[in-house]
């Protein structure tokens, strides 16, 4: 009697074993997730080489995605919501395909990012890091503490106007604004003296109290300010893939002008590209640099996007990301044949990075910003745009009657130019050109 429960007892075993396995297998596709967007660019070397792709979706994100990129699924979700809210939707994804990789593209889901890999046991940033990374004081803090106050600039944070003056007899002027936990260089403006920096702190804060109300923030009511010393040099960018064991592999260090280049208060990221005018010496202390950060805000599996001013004693850091910069696959990709975001997957699939550059072409990303807040209408000569010699392709990121502005007022890109040229010096004569249209918005 005994023997025949056993062996109904095993049978039973047997059959529930069986039916897990198949009901696993029924769900064994592969899916890697997008958080947030997708610009072009950037996932069609994924797809050429049949990787699975997902999105999940910006509900709050107006942007057109590519209609080339033929994604597995497309989930809408409001990441104004908290990192948690989002893991019951990961785990509906989940009951149906087996999710390999997340990638995180943007710097406002890095810690909805955290939050999902942690939870499906994929590489992830720690705690700390996360703190570091969102929050600029906390950041270059941890430079100075790791690295000396020679790495980055002298820097404070304030709440009201009334901490202002120690902070200046510290700094002095110039001085840059900027707000302790955004990207995009919004908001960002540079105060030249106190009558610049009375009128623009109070704006600023009033300026963020509305843009974190609209984001849902639970700082809305005390935004913080960064000020920091205005350093002078030109601005450069690195992407660093970092693995789980803090392992570092170094991508091409990218050149970009900004609107202060341009003689502009606002520091909206005007051009970005490749190759780099930096020299052999200047590239690799400005690595060492960007290694020696991203070690300081103890980051590991995850694509660090490091910007730094190369000034006449040197680089020295102005903030690491824990996502990939923005355009940076494109760029990399067409100039040195480096696909970022492959690497990114290859990253939380653990497997093999290969950094290694297998080109080198002449290539270039413009963002023009409108000088004044406006309604978009179109350009008042894309003709123009179109005729330079090493035009390649441009794209709208808004639709027409939406309003538009520089990025010191809070407004992202709206309009991106690529360019590519046999020669430095054949690219860099349209860049001019583009540069003394002005406002080519109309």
């Amino acid at each position: 009697m005994a023997a025949a429960a056993c062996r109904a007892a095993f049978q039973a075993a047997d059959f529930l074993f069986l039916l897990v396995s198949t009901v696993g297998c029924m769900h064994q596709d592969k899916i890697c997730l997008v958080l947030g967007g997708a610009r072009g660019g950037e996932f069609e070397t994924l797809f050429s080489q049949g990787v699975t792709i997902g999105l999940i979706a910006d509900s709050n994100s107006a942007g057109a995605l590519p209609e080339h990129y033929p994604f597995a699924l497309v989930e809408a979700f409001d990441f104004h919501q908290s990192p948690s809210d989002l893991l019951a939707l990961i785990e509906k994804i989940a009951g149906s395909w087996s999710i390999e990789a997340v990638l995180n593209t943007r710097e406002a889901y890095v810690a909805h990012h955290q939050a999902v890999t942690k939870m499906l046991g994929l590489p992830s940033i720690g705690d700390e890091a996360l703190q570091f990374v969102t929050n600029k004081t906390a950041m270059h803090k941890a430079f100075v503490d790791c690295i000396g106050e020679h790495s980055t600039a002298m820097f404070a944070r304030a709440k009201s106007l009334q901490e202002v003056p120690a902070i200046v007899e510290k700094i002095g002027f110039p001085l840059i604004l900027k707000p302790t936990n955004l990207a995009a260089s919004l908001f960002v403006q540079k105060c030249d003296d106190w009558d610049q920096l009375n009128a623009g702190f109070p704006a600023m804060l009033d300026s963020l109290r509305k843009h974190y109300g609209k984001l849902g923030k639970d700082d809305a009511a005390a935004p913080e300010i960064q000020l920091e010393e205005f350093l002078s040099g030109s601005l450069h960018s690195q992407d660093l893939i970092v693995d789980e064991e803090g392992g570092i592999y170094s991508t091409p260090i990218v050149d970009v002008i900004t609107g202060k280049d341009l003689g502009l208060n606002d520091f909206h990221h005007f051009y970005r590209g490749c190759p780099s005018r930096l020299g052999k010496e200047e590239s690799e202390q400005a690595n060492a640099l960007a290694k020696a950060g991203v070690t300081a805000l103890r980051l590991t599996s995850c694509v660090a996007h490091v910007e730094f001013i190369y000034t006449e004693k040197g680089p020295k850091l102005l903030e690491i990301a824990a996502r990939p910069g923005a355009h940076r696959n494109h760029l990399l990709e067409i100039t040195h044949g480096i696909s970022l975001n492959v690497q990114y997957y290859n990253l939380q699939k653990r497997q093999a990075i290969d950094c290694a550059m297998r080109a080198d072409r002449h290539f270039a990303i413009l963002t023009p910003f409108p000088r004044t807040k406006k309604t978009f209408s179109g350009l008042k000569n894309l003709q123009a745009l179109k005729s330079l010699s090493s035009y390649k392709t441009h794209q709208f990121r808004v639709r027409g009657g939406e309003a538009i502005g520089p990025a010191r007022e809070g407004f992202y890109s709206c309009f991106v130019l690529e360019l590519q040229a046999e020669s430095r010096d054949q690219l860099w004569r349209d860049i001019e050109t583009v540069r003394e249209m002005g406002d080519c918005f109309e």
